[in-house]
């Protein structure tokens, strides 16, 4: 049986922001990540971006449903620079329903999430979250967190907790899991690239994260992080994954990827994903290509070792 999680996602996620705010800040000669007393800047230093998900990922007799939302914290001089944005994929249809953008006082923890607006929150006993809800007139969408099944900290200081969970819509209470990660940047630096989270029901969850974005991105090199049914974990500290078809999205001048190849260099894990349902955002910009924001629920097969599972699940996926 794993050990048990006695690090709150809280405390995980200080510890991610501490060594990211610092790392510009540590002597060249350390190894990446070490941060001493000295050189760390407080966490409301300016200049440090935050970006929080959570995922839900559940079903409805045969149909995926699958939720997300994204949180933006950004640090500035007195302020924190705040956005909220939230999906719902369900019966092959995306639908945006939050999006919004604020300021707040700056903050020690800038990572938490913060009401506004139409989006609420439960908060439990060691400022833990345990829901979000978005509510609007009669309308009324919540994402409760449980239990924690498994823990991931990245190699750049991402932190990737995988829970019990269930969306409740329109009354109906949907089990299924949930996905609540966070990665921090300094300002200057790069946006972080994409991330996958696939399950195959109780059997397998594994996370996926980019850690290396080449022009043009036929393959990509990833980590991840799986745990299989028999409570073993997995780390892959080198996996590639390959866009083995892509399709034109006319809209940003750009072809975005419609089935990936995953492989482990010892060949222990493969996977292979294609698309169910896409939502597609073309930003804006100044050249012949624009920026993309894709959401992909995906579908496929994984395989470890003599293992082979059926898995579904979420790809967030973004061209500067």
């Amino acid at each position: 049986m794993s050990p048990p999680r006695t690090r709150t996602l809280g405390a995980t996620l200080a510890l991610a922001a501490t060594v990211l705010a610092c790392r510009a800040e540590a002597p060249a000669d350390r190894a990446p990540g070490t941060v001493t007393r000295e050189a760390s800047p407080p966490l409301d230093a300016p200049g440090l971006v935050i970006e929080r998900g959570v995922v839900f990922l559940g079903s409805v007799g045969d149909s995926s449903l699958t939720v997300l939302w994204l949180f933006t914290a950004h640090t500035r001089p007195g302020v924190v620079d705040r956005t909220a944005r939230a999906w719902l994929a369900r019966g092959g249809a995306w639908e945006p329903f939050l999006e919004e953008r604020w300021e707040t006082a700056p903050t020690r923890v800038p990572w938490r999430v913060h009401p506004h607006g139409r989006l609420r929150l439960v908060i439990g006993a060691g400022e833990t979250l345990e829901a979000l809800v978005f509510s609007e007139g009669l309308r009324r969408l919540e994402v409760a967190i449980g239990g924690p099944r498994v823990e991931w900290n990245g190699s750049q200081g991402e932190t990737f907790l995988v829970a019990d969970g269930a969306a409740v819509l329109a009354e109906q209470r949907i089990p299924g899991l949930v996905l609540d990660f966070a990665r921090a940047r300094r300002g200057e630096t790069p946006p972080p690239g994409d991330w996958m989270f696939l399950t195959s029901g109780d059997s397998v969850q594994m996370v996926l994260t980019e850690i290396e974005s080449p022009a043009g991105r036929e393959s990509s090199s990833y980590e991840g992080w799986g745990w299989l049914q028999d409570e073993s974990e997995f780390p892959w500290r080198d996996v590639t994954v390959a866009w083995v078809k892509r399709r034109a999205f006319e809209r940003a001048r750009r072809d975005v990827p419609v089935t990936w190849r995953v492989t482990s260099p010892d060949g222990e894990m493969s996977a292979d994903l294609a698309v169910q349902t896409a939502n597609l955002e073309a930003g804006a910009g100044q050249g012949p290509q624009l920026p993309v924001d894709a959401l992909f629920e995906v579908a496929g097969t994984l395989r470890v070792g003599e293992g082979v599972y059926p898995v579904r699940g979420l790809v967030r996926h973004v061209q500067q």
